[in-house]
């Protein structure tokens, strides 16, 4: 169970900054939300999967692309429920850029410092979707086939990528003070998040956690659906029940137990609430039930 909302993404090779996923989420799955300080590359296989990026939503379908900016806070759902989806994710430090090289560092650092972004979605209908389409795949089957000089293919795709998508797709370049504000208030909603994940049990109130990022009840609630594209108590109900349900999968505790553990006042609110977000009772997914 994840204790901070931040992601040490593995990467197998240090000279090779990079890794390569190609998951299937199955029924009832999901991608909880956390940020990394890497670029991150999509590519929707199949499936039809809502996207939560930097608080704002993105409903995808299969060969759909996004991007995931440095320091992004981003999740993932189905958007059917009885459907599984697959995606390839490009998982790629900025150093396998080639910072050593001032002309790359020049380039490459509004963008990881946050001064500049990439827009979140790549339009099919985008003249550059096919070439970039092709490139992600590219590399994705050099990083997983692994033939006789992949990394230097694989480290040349990615440049390639991020110069198209840094020339084609910028969107946002902040002043200094914009930034110092950005990354002020960025930080502390990720400091009372990763709070909210620590201890599910802990009955946090909209005015307490408006007043730990030192905003007003009105605004915080407004910004906490911005940022994480749900609500408070969705968010809350949801952690709550990410958490019971690895304690249904992984400890011998029971139902009566796990419920109290979660902060749950009983065990018919609790079974009520899970069922609601997983579609099945807590009893019935220990028996082994798919969700």
């Amino acid at each position: 169970m994840r204790s901070d909302l931040w992601e040490n993404t593995l990467m197998t090779d240090p000279a090779l900054p990079i890794n390569v996923f190609h998951p299937t989420f199955r029924i009832g799955c999901s991608l909880p939300l956390h940020w990394h300080e890497h670029f991150e590359l999509i590519y929707v296989e199949s499936g039809e999967v809502l996207y939560t990026i930097g608080g704002q939503p993105f409903p995808t379908k299969p060969g759909d692309m996004l991007f995931v900016n440095s320091g992004e806070l981003h999740s993932a759902s189905s958007l059917n429920p009885n459907e599984p989806f697959t995606i390839y994710a490009l998982v790629f430090n900025p150093s396998i850029l080639g910072l050593k090289e001032p002309h790359i560092v020049d380039l490459v650092a509004p963008y990881t410092n946050g001064m500049s972004m990439i827009a979140s979605r790549i339009e099919q209908t985008d003249s550059r979707y096919p070439l970039l389409k092709q490139t992600t795949l590219q590399l994705a089957e050099e990083f997983e086939r692994k033939p006789r000089g992949y990394e230097l293919a694989v480290r040349s795709y990615c440049q390639l990528l991020f110069t198209w998508l840094s020339r084609e797709f910028t969107v946002m370049q902040r002043s200094d003070t914009e930034m110092n504000a950005f990354r002020e208030r960025t930080n502390r909603f990720k400091e009372l998040l990763t709070r909210l994940e620590s201890d599910v049990a802990e009955r946090v109130t909209v005015e307490q956690a408006a007043s730990f990022v030192h905003m007003s009840p009105y605004h915080f609630c407004r910004m906490f659906k911005k940022v994480t594209g749900q609500t408070f108590v969705q968010y809350m109900n949801l952690n709550r029940i990410n958490r019971a349900e690895y304690l249904l999968k992984n400890t011998a505790m029971s139902v009566t137990d796990i419920a109290a553990e979660i902060g749950c006042s009983s065990i018919n609110s609790f079974s009520k609430l899970f069922r609601q977000l997983r579609g099945v009772s807590p009893r019935d997914l220990r028996k082994g039930q798919t969700i």
